[in-house]
Order: C-alpha cells, then sequence, then structure tokens
C-alpha cells in the first residue's frame, strides 16, 4: 500500500500537537490489537506543515488486508463490549424462554398420556402397547438350541447333530508298502462297526497292503489286520486291537427316498481333511454301475446309491448318514470329470450286511460260484455291424478251473447258457445267482479255427466256489479246504 493511500485512510488534523498528544493518551488506555503492526501501516508525517491548507474530510472506503487490522478508539471498542454484552443477555434470555416453553408441552404431553408412556427400563423388557400396526412382521432372534430338545425341519437330526452323532465312528486308514515303510502310500476312510474293534472299509482301499494303520477321530493311531476282501463288492473287514471304541448305529436303506437329505462324512486327499462332512440329497436309488477293479483289471458291476454330496478320493469306505444318524451306505465311488460333477455312489447297507457278515465269519463271501473265466460281451447289433459272433467271447481260462479242464480256452465264443441266450452281463449273473457251488451249467460254445470255419459243441463244466482273495476252491477239494479255513484265522498284513 503506497503512503498517498495510507493517508486517506483518516483526515489530515489541522493541530498536529493537539492530536499527537491525544493519541499518546488513547495508546495508554487502549490495548494494541496488532501484535506486530508494520511500520508502514500508517505513515502519515508526525511534523505537518502548518501553512499547508486545510482540506474538509470526505470518508474513503478502507481497504482490507488480511494481515493488518487498523487500530481502533477506545470509543469504538466501548461501543463493540456493549453490543457484546446485550447480545449475551438476549441470547441467554431466549434460551430460557425456549427451555420454559418446551418443559410445559413435554409435561403436558405426558399428563395426557400417562397410560401410554414407558420408562427406559419397562422398555427393555416389555413391547409398547400403542396400536400403531399391530400387523408388522417382527425380527425373532432364539437362543442357541442346546442340540438335543429341537429337530430339523425334516423331522430328523440337525446337521451338526449327525456330525456330532457319527462323527467318532468314521476312521482314517493309512496304507504302507515295503518299499516306502516310513510313509504311507494311499489313504482312505473305514466305519467302526462293532466296539470291539470291527472296522467296514472298501476293498480297494485296503487291497495289497503291507500295512495298515487306523487313525481314529482323536488322533489315537492302531495296527489293523484284514479279516476278510470281496472285490466283487468292493466291501473289506479290517480290526484293531482296541475296547469301546465309538460303532456307529446303521438304518435301513432299502427306507431311503429320492431327495430325502443325507450326509456323508470321510477323510477327502487324506488325514490332513480327516473328518470332513458334506451334504445333499439322495439323487437316485439301486443305479447299476460298472467300475474297474484296479487289482484284477476286470469289470464290478455294482447296484448303488446315487448321491451329490461330495465324494472325493479319501472319502472312500467313509459314511452316508441318514437324517436319522444312521449309517445306511458306504461311500465308494465318485464320477468327475470337466462335463460331470456332483456324482458320488455309495454301496447300500442292505446289500453290504451279507457281504459283511461272511467276511467276518469266514473270511470270504460263502456260497458264490465262480465259472473261472474273462469275457467280452457282444450285442447281436454289434455282432452284425462288425461281423462279430455275438454272446460272450472269452478272453481267458483259469487253468485251475473245471471249465478249462472240458475244454473252454480263450477265443470262443459261448452264446448260451442253460440254453438261454447271453449278450451281456446282466444276464449271466442273473444264471449265476441261481447256482451253488458243485452245481453244473450247460455252455453252448462256438470256435473258429484257422481257416475260419465254425464249430458248435456243448461242454458242462462244474462251478467252484469263488473265495475272493484266498482263490476259487473246485469242488472235489471244497471239504479239504473248508476245514483247513475253519482251523485258521484269516488272513492279516503285517506292519511294516
Amino acid at each position: 500500500m503506497n503512503e498517498e493511500n495510507n493517508n486517506n485512510l483518516y483526515p489530515k488534523d489541522p493541530n498536529p500537537n493537539a492530536s499527537s498528544s491525544k493519541q499518546e493518551q488513547e495508546q495508554e488506555e487502549t490495548p494494541s490489537f496488532q501484535e506486530n503492526p508494520s511500520p508502514s501501516s500508517f505513515s502519515s508525517s508526525p511534523n505537518p506543515d502548518p501553512s499547508s491548507n486545510f482540506e474538509p474530510f470526505t470518508p474513503t472506503p478502507p481497504e482490507y488486508s488480511w494481515g493488518e487490522s487498523p487500530r481502533r478508539t477506545t470509543a469504538e471498542v466501548s461501543q463493540k463490549n456493549g453490543l457484546k454484552i446485550f447480545a449475551v443477555v438476549i441470547s441467554v434470555l431466549l434460551a430460557l424462554s425456549l427451555s420454559l416453553s418446551a418443559f410445559l408441552l413435554v409435561n403436558r404431553f405426558s399428563s395426557d398420556n400417562t397410560h401410554d408412556s414407558l420408562s427406559a427400563s419397562d422398555q427393555s423388557s416389555q413391547q409398547s402397547s400403542l396400536p400403531e400396526n399391530e400387523n408388522a412382521p417382527s425380527l425373532n432372534v432364539e437362543d442357541t438350541p442346546d442340540g438335543g430338545t429341537s429337530t430339523y425341519a425334516d423331522g430328523g437330526l440337525s446337521t451338526e447333530e449327525i456330525a456330532e452323532k457319527v462323527g467318532a465312528s468314521v476312521v482314517g486308514i493309512e496304507i504302507y508298502d515295503n518299499d516306502y515303510p516310513l510313509e504311507a502310500v494311499s489313504s482312505g476312510s473305514g466305519i467302526i462297526m462293532t466296539e470291539d474293534g470291527y472296522i467296514i472299509t472298501n476293498s480297494h482301499v485296503v487291497s495289497g497292503a503291507d500295512g495298515i494303520v487306523v487313525i481314529l477321530s482323536d488322533e489315537t493311531e492302531y495296527a489293523a489286520r484284514v479279516i476278510g476282501i470281496d472285490s466283487k463288492t468292493d466291501l473289506a473287514v479290517i480290526k484293531v486291537e482296541a475296547q469301546d471304541l465309538p460303532a456307529a448305529e446303521f438304518g435301513d436303506s432299502d427306507a431311503l427316498k429320492v431327495g430325502e437329505r443325507i450326509v456323508a462324512i470321510g477323510n477327502p486327499t487324506g488325514m490332513n481333511l480327516a473328518g470332513s462332512t458334506t451334504q445333499g440329497i439322495v439323487s437316485g436309488l439301486q443305479r447299476s454301475i460298472t467300475l474297474t477293479n484296479e487289482e484284477t483289471n476286470t469289470a464290478i458291476t455294482m447296484e448303488v446309491i446315487q448321491v451329490d454330496a461330495a465324494i472325493n478320493p479319501g472319502n472312500s469306505g467313509g459314511a452316508l448318514i441318514n437324517k436319522y444318524g444312521q449309517v445306511v451306505g458306504i461311500n465308494s465311488a465318485k464320477v468327475s470329470s470337466t462335463q460331470v460333477e456332483g456324482i458320488g455312489f455309495a454301496i447300500p447297507i442292505n446289500t453290504a450286511k451279507p457281504i459283511v457278515d461272511d467276511l467276518i465269519q469266514y473270511g470270504y463271501v460263502k456260497g458264490r460260484v465262480l465259472l473261472g473265466i474273462t469275457y467280452q460281451a457282444i450285442s447281436d447289433v454289434v455282432g452284425q455291424m462288425y461281423g462279430y459272433i455275438p454272446g460272450l467271447t472269452v478272453r481267458s481260462v483259469d487253468e485251475t478251473m473245471d471249465a478249462y479242464a472240458k475244454g473252454l480256452r480263450a477265443g470262443d465264443v459261448i452264446t448260451k447258457m442253460d440254453g438261454i441266450d447271453v449278450r451281456d452281463s446282466d444276464t449271466v449273473n442273473e444264471i449265476m445267482a441261481t447256482k451253488q457251488p458243485g452245481d453244473t451249467i450247460t455252455l453252448t460254445v462256438i470256435r473258429r479255427d484257422q481257416n475260419g470255419n465254425a464249430t458248435t459243441f456243448e461242454i458242462s463244466p462244474v462251478l467252484a466256489e469263488d473265495r475272493g482273495t484266498y482263490g476259487a476252491v473246485i469242488p472235489e477239494e471244497k471239504e479239504n479246504q473248508q476245514s483247513q479255513s475253519e482251523e485258521s484265522t484269516p488272513a492279516s498284513l503285517p506292519l511294516p
């Protein structure tokens, strides 16, 4: 700001000495409102020329600056202080008036609605009786039930109750190989059948094992031995030497219905996910599937329960449980690919029961017959399309069986069994189910020579008793083998 503009802020005083004396008096009485006033803020000369012409006062609007404030006189300060006091008094009076008015209104409302009002403590435990909206929904938050007094919506146990009831009855199974004795080579699951240590699992879990270790839900480990294995039904029974184990409760698998809720418990991918629980529904019943027995490289046809609960490698041998907490199936297989997901299978307990009973009592499934061949079934349509003879093309013949002794060889085609056309394994199984060990079966066979000439003949071999892992027993050796089996204990798999 230049000097000319600063001089225009205040009028020139015709009596500078008097003005100077007056200013000194005001400085003593009036505090400064600027701690560090700029020397150039007021640049009027302290000794103006007395002979200069007097100019009439013409007020000029002041220029404002953020860093500077002009001094105010005592009169200005007194006037401003008076205004402040007046404003404070008015504010206090106004606040008192508003407070009094509010108090009177509230008191009047409370007196008119005493029967509708609730204290703060009453509101925390009662509902208001004001009929504003009697149909308004209320968010009802229940206490967490203890699990023993409530049932699931479908009349069964909740998933939590099922897991608590059955979880400890499902065990982990680790398989050891003598070539790698310090580390498990595979793993699976099992179900505790009895308190004294009988455990049901799948045959593919324990077949070929050199050592078996069972791991309980509390991580207690036991060495196990094989009681019996049946590769045709993918079932096996093993045993640990223990007492008071948490045995599972088994239920009627024939009572299951499509759409019914089920729970699967097992150890997918190994013991790192032990006791995994998944839930789903029964997708289908009496499903007939064909799997390959990796040990014998033969096809296994099974009638199973289809479910959509997750069943993964390691779940095999685990429990399929109904809504009442009863084991109704033994998890056995899963179909999975980039096109197929959510399809799992379990062996029904009603199907497993006679197999398991025989495995425990005899070490094999008693009364099952064996012809001793492997074959490829060819239908009439396929045979006509590609020039093959419809029937069962024999792939191999067990040389210890009577069928081999009667002249049956690989390459022969069996067209009939007991006079019935055979074109598939279902028909073969139906016929064999009517037989007992020692019975004969009439086979109609076609054989081609090197020149392609076909010869048809019949043979009637004697059916042997199929003992699964322990081999087949031909009829004439049956009594001796049976007496030896009863005297001996079931084979066991030693630990490394």
